[in-house]
Order: structure tokens, then C-alpha cells, then sequence
């Protein structure tokens, strides 16, 4: 089972931070028809885009990497997966800036939204055929993944471009709401029709650009061919990317938090699919089915519990008890299958992780956005790069915890270290956010 962590959305807190203020809640402001539309519509398009992530590298990479070379299969997939984030790392900002800075009749963002759903649309459907070597495979789901950020850095941007801050809050409720879906739904596509051929490369595939085209469609933007662009330039883009530890002490333990648990929940998941076949003994189409069961239990966990730790934590006013208990509960989950290898201790795990995962992506955004330095950029016309700032310390850990995590299993001969990394890093985040002094 892997879950990929795309960067939450509250433009609500982000906007605030740009303009120095505290990341406070504002009184909301009931959607109109077609900001509602397009709201729906965004988390529809981030409902594909995570379902191409999760089930891209949840179940069908893992499995072509195992057929293509079984004895080799974990030190391969740490290789796609490896190479996939860091490029992921360098694509989504660069995707922002650019959408950004492009002019066009059809606005800014929707050109990057067809451009990326064709490219990632277009070469998850062609995944298959590149099943003949590992290099091949790599290079596939590489441009699969810069289709996806084209996408998901416009997708993104849409928000502060759209929404008033009073109404960004329902927009990115409903975000948040497409994320979740996109992991159940991509595990479940790829688990339910794994033995079925290029399907599940297929339906995947078509539903990114069934849903990117109607987006687009009903959604229009309007022209910005008028609207004056700033000069780009490579040196400004890259510092804007630098926060000083030193000036800005509380960002850095944020940071530090969330880079920590993140490799301690990829960690224990990267590997699911080879876990359930090697470490619980499950045959393939088996384990293909028991992946989708654990995607959507790890769901309902999620859901239940950002539903109500969000009102709690904006009640209380408090962040970081919140996030200490979300670590402590993700960091038991790992105990269950490590200490009970069964199918059962593996749904249940998943539950638990979801409700300790879904207490900490509904309070974490908030946190770091009210230590987030301001002004970010000082410009007001940065929103897909700034947005990706947050970004960071997700896509960071993700990049390097397949190669760690597949080193530990070469090294100790087991899956079993993985779920002892997961609570080792878990807990680290928590010493990270004892230090914080700007939230309570």
C-alpha cells in the first residue's frame, strides 16, 4: 500500500502568511454556483491525479518491477520510485512558476491542465509497453509524473486565483476531500483489475483526461493575453525557495516535523505490496485484492478522524497536542503487523494509520503555515510556486525514503525493519515539534 502526499491546499492560511498576518480563520462566505462547480471539479482532478500516484506505485509499478526481475525487485523499485520524486521535487515549482508566468487566451492554468493531463494520461496508458526493461519503466513513469505535477501545480493555483480568502476554506475542504478519494480510488482500480492486462492502466489513464477536458470545458478561463508577466529569472526563483533556520527558528522545526514523519509513513508503506506477498504470504492476485481493501480502510480512517480533529484543533486553538497524538497513533499502527503478520493485523493497521494520518494532514498545513516567514516571494503573482514551499518537506522524504527503506530490507533480510524505521521517524517528529514557541 502507498499513499502519495500531495500538498494539502489551504490557500486560506497561505494568503494570510503572504500578507504578514497571522494564519487565522475567516468568516466564510457561501460559494456561488459556479465557484462551487469549480471547486468540485478541482477535487475531481485531484481525485484522478492521486488515483494515478497510488495505484501507479501501490500496485502496478511494483508489479511490473517483480516481473520483470522478482530476485531484484525491492532494490528496482526503490530505483523508479527514487528518481520519480526527485523529479517530482524539480517539477512541481517549475510547473508553478511557469503556469505563473503564461499568457494565452484559454488564461494561465487550463493550457497546463490539458498539457499535463495528455502527458500523464497519455503514458500511463502506454506503462505496459514499457514493461521490457527497468530503464524503460523508469523513464515512462517519470513523464508520467511530469504530466501529474503540470497538473496538479495549475490545479492548485486555481484556488487563489478564484476564490475570495473568505471562500478558500470550502474549496479546500473539497480538495481535501478528492485527495483522500484518489488513494482509494487509484488502489482500488489497480488492486481490483491488476490481472486484467493494460485495464488498469488504461481506466486510470482515460479518467485524468476525462476529467482535465470537462474541467477545462466548464470551468473556462479567460483570456490573459494583456495581463502584464514579470521577468522570470532562474537565480530569484531558485532563493525563493531558501528559509534561514536561524532567522526563522520555528519553520525550521515545522519543517523538520513533517520532513521526519513522512519518511516514517513512507517507510512503512512503499513496500505494501511486496509486504503482503513476502512478509504475510499472500499469492498475487490475492495481495492485488488486500491492497485495495487496505487503501479504502485507510480511508474511512482518515475521514473520520480529520472530520474531528479539524473542529477540535480550530476550537481549542491549539496545534501541536494534536500532532504529537496523530505521531504517538500512527506510530502504534506499526506495531500491529509487525508484531501479528497476518491479513487481519494489516486491515486493522491500516485503519489505525488512518486515523492517526488523517488527524495529522487536517492540523499540520495549519501549523506550518502560521510559522511560514513572510513575505514568502513578495509578489502577488506567485501563487503556484508559493504553494509549493509547503511542498517540500513532503516530496523531499518521498524521494529518499524508497532507497532507504529498500536498503534496510536488503541489508536486515526483512520487512520487518521497515515498521521499526516508520515508528523510529514518527517519533522523531514529535521531538521536532516540542520546540516550537509561535503555536501552541
Amino acid at each position: 500500500m502507498t499513499t502519495t502526499i500531495p500538498v494539502p491546499l489551504d490557500e486560506t492560511a497561505v494568503s494570510d502568511a503572504r500578507d504578514g498576518q497571522a494564519a487565522v480563520a475567516t468568516s466564510a462566505t457561501k460559494l456561488t454556483k459556479p465557484l462551487r462547480r469549480t471547486a468540485i471539479g478541482i477535487s475531481a482532478l485531484l481525485t484522478s491525479l492521486v488515483a494515478i500516484n497510488s495505484g501507479g506505485m501501490g500496485v502496478l509499478i511494483p508489479d511490473l518491477v517483480s516481473k520483470l526481475d522478482a530476485a531484484n525487485k525491492v532494490t528496482n523499485l526503490a530505483i523508479v520510485a527514487t528518481v520519480a520524486f526527485v523529479v517530482t521535487i524539480i517539477a512541481q515549482p517549475l510547473a508553478g512558476a511557469l503556469s505563473d508566468a503564461t499568457r494565452s487566451r484559454f488564461g494561465r492554468r487550463s493550457p497546463w491542465i490539458v498539457f499535463g493531463a495528455l502527458v500523464a494520461g497519455g503514458f500511463t496508458i502506454g506503462l505496459p509497453l514499457a514493461a521490457s526493461s527497468l530503464a524503460m519503466i523508469t523513464v515512462t513513469w517519470v513523464l508520467v509524473q511530469v504530466g501529474v505535477n503540470a497538473v496538479l501545480a495549475a490545479a492548485q493555483a486555481i484556488v487563489p486565483d478564484r476564490f475570495a480568502p473568505s471562500q478558500r476554506g470550502a474549496a479546500s475542504s473539497l480538495a481535501g476531500v478528492g485527495v483522500t478519494l484518489g488513494n482509494a480510488v487509484g488502489a482500488g482500480i489497480a488492486g481490483g483489475l491488476a490481472m486484467q492486462g493494460r485495464l488498469p492502466y488504461a481506466v486510470l489513464g482515460l479518467l485524468l483526461l476525462v476529467v482535465a477536458g470537462v474541467f477545462v470545458l466548464v470551468n473556462r478561463e479567460a483570456s490573459n493575453v494583456d495581463l502584464p508577466r514579470a521577468a522570470f529569472s532562474w537565480k530569484a526563483f531558485a532563493k525563493g525557495f531558501w528559509v534561514s533556520p536561524r532567522k526563522h527558528p520555528d519553520f525550521a522545526w515545522a519543517f523538520a516535523a513533517r520532513f521526519l514523519m513522512v519518511i516514517g509513513f513512507a517507510a512503512g508503506t512503499t513496500y505494501g505490496l511486496y509486504t503482503l506477498r513476502d512478509y504475510i504470504g499472500l499469492d498475487e492476485a490475492t495481495s492485488n485484492v488486500v491492497v485495495a481493501q487496505m487503501a479504502v480502510i485507510l480511508l474511512l480512517g482518515t475521514f473520520i478522524s480529520a472530520a474531528v480533529s479539524g473542529k477540535l484543533s480550530d476550537k481549542s486553538g491549539r496545534r501541536k497536542p494534536f500532532i504529537v497524538w496523530a505521531s504517538v497513533i500512527m506510530a502504534a499502527s506499526f506495531v500491529l503487523p509487525l508484531a501479528w503478520p497476518t491479513v487481519t493485523s494489516m486491515l486493522v493497521y491500516s485503519f489505525v494509520m488512518g486515523l492517526g494520518f488523517g488527524t495529522y494532514i487536517a492540523i499540520d498545513l495549519a501549523l506550518m503555515t502560521e510559522v511560514l516567514p513572510v513575505p514568502v516571494t513578495g509578489s502577488e503573482d506567485s501563487a503556484g510556486r508559493d504553494l509549493a514551499i509547503l511542498g517540500i518537506a513532503t516530496t523531499i522524504p518521498q524521494a529518499i525514503t524508497p532507497g532507504l527503506a529498500g536498503a534496510l530490507i536488503t541489508i536486515f533480510g526483512g520487512y520487518q525493519v521497515t515498521f521499526i524505521a516508520g515508528i523510529v521517524f514518527v517519533l522523531l517528529g514529535i521531538v521536532a515539534i516540542i520546540p516550537i514557541r509561535s503555536v501552541r
